[in-house]
């Protein structure tokens, strides 16, 4: 199979998409993908990019592994992975029953509607406890498994319940890292992952890293309420984008 070939501004676009995006990475701890892939699919078939980003996300996490390893909350960790574990197949089954758009497009607003009241300090009345978690890895599994945006999701829940900031990023490094080698193996098992899948990962890889770099020092001298409000603000955008992109294309 040969590498299909991209012209200077779809080169253009993944390289600023994935250091922008990685920067974001670096900082919160998620948001690489649903900013490259809103961004670049613009201009590039997305089932090009989706395989590639996955083993992007799976190097992402593994390095930024060393640096978070002591912040990981196993109590809350276990049940999350348990509930992606059930919640991403199931997601993906119900693809065969539901609108991609519509889907997509509910659980944007969805997001985007949470993000907002959280913004305003509407926030859950509620502790983060095992159960929680399972059920907030279950819709994270159904939401990327339906859309590719299960992570929002958790993110929201994450922050209304006022969770400790080192902890959420580093169980969100961890879960991605986990969510992402299932992917790729799937991805491998539909014939997705090709020759244009790696030069794609060789091409941002350089991006990606630099970007996850500068994010992580900011990270390092933010406050707790820089990292909600940033976060907060990069929930919006992100949805909001998601909203946008369903209804306009």
């Amino acid at each position: 199979m040969t590498i299909i070939s991209f012209d200077w501004l779809q080169l253009c676009i993944l390289f600023i998409a994935s250091l922008l995006a990685a920067v974001a990475r670096g900082y919160a701890g998620f948001g690489y993908s649903a900013i490259v892939i809103t961004t670049a699919s613009i201009v590039i078939n997305p089932i090009l990019i989706v395989p590639a980003l996955y083993i992007l996300e799976i190097i992402a996490s593994l390095y930024m592994l060393p640096t978070i390893r002591h912040d990981i909350d196993y109590k809350a960790l276990w049940p999350m992975l348990a509930g992606c574990v059930i919640g991403i197949p199931t997601g993906q089954s119900l693809l065969v029953y539901l609108a991609v758009d519509n889907t997509r497009l509910l659980l944007s607003l969805s997001v985007f509607v949470s993000a907002i009241l959280i913004w305003r300090s509407i926030l859950f009345h509620c502790e983060m406890n095992r159960l929680l978690a399972c059920l907030t890895g279950f819709v994270t599994g159904l939401g990327s498994g339906m859309a590719s945006i299960g992570g929002l999701f958790a993110m929201v829940v994450f922050i209304g319940t006022n969770y400790p900031i080192p902890q959420t990023r580093a169980i969100f490094i961890v879960m991605f890292l986990v969510m992402y080698i299932y992917g790729i193996g799937i991805s491998h098992m539909n014939g997705l992952v090709s020759e244009t899948t790696l030069f794609i990962v060789g091409l941002l890889l350089f991006p990606m890293l630099a970007g996850i770099f500068i994010g992580t020092m900011q990270y390092t001298t933010s406050t707790t309420a820089t990292f909600r409000r940033y976060t907060l603000m990069l929930l919006i955008i992100i949805s909001l984008t998601g909203v946008l992109r369903t209804i306009l294309f």
